[in-house]
């Protein structure tokens, strides 16, 4: 069981998950892999994280 840290970041308790299935290269999933060990946080954490970073650029 992953351990949650100060990085994990969720979504409140009243909001609606959806499921996304993304297809990406073995290289990139080795990138997102390796990040995610290093930083001691989950893939699901990481791109949550990154699609909200896309708010600021919209």
């Amino acid at each position: 069981m992953t351990q949650l840290t100060q990085h994990s970041i969720l979504p409140p308790r009243t909001m609606s998950l959806k499921q996304l299935n993304v297809k990406i290269p073995e290289q990139e999933l080795r990138i997102l892999e390796a990040f995610a060990e290093k930083t001691e946080r989950t893939k699901t954490d990481i791109i949550r994280e990154f699609i909200r970073s896309l708010q600021s650029k919209i």
